[in-house]
């Protein structure tokens, strides 16, 4: 076993020296030779992974089984962000309806004002 560690090992280092730009050692080690390029100590995927291995009822189980956890969790961000953004929103639209108050019917009402100060004198 011991002898099949090493192997791997080797093989990684050598995999590790061809394909990265530096790999590091002690300064008085010397260079390794360049070695040819190939694909025999690149790990290949051998196993197949086939389709109809997982199945629509599997991803509908699942989902049933978040549902409760994403119902709590969409009502605990509603809590935490909902009052700020209900706040934020009535300040805006306070804000807003300040600033035409100020700008139409203030004017609109000091006309009348004056119209009826008119109409007394």
């Amino acid at each position: 076993m011991a002898g099949d560690d090493s192997d791997v090992l080797l093989k990684a280092d050598a995999l590790m020296q061809r394909h990265r730009s530096f790999v590091a050692r002690s300064a008085d080690e010397p260079l390794p030779a360049p070695q040819p390029a190939g694909d025999e100590d690149i790990p290949v995927l051998t196993e197949v992974v086939v389709a109809d291995e997982t199945s629509p009822q599997d991803l509908d189980a699942l989902l049933d089984a978040l549902h409760k956890d994403i119902e709590r969790e969409l009502s605990n961000w509603l809590v935490e962000a909902l009052p700020a953004a209900v706040m934020n929103a009535s300040q805006h639209i306070l804000s807003e309806l300040d600033a035409k108050a100020r700008h139409t019917l203030l004017p609109r009402l000091q006309e009348i004002l004056a119209a009826r100060r008119a109409k007394t004198d």
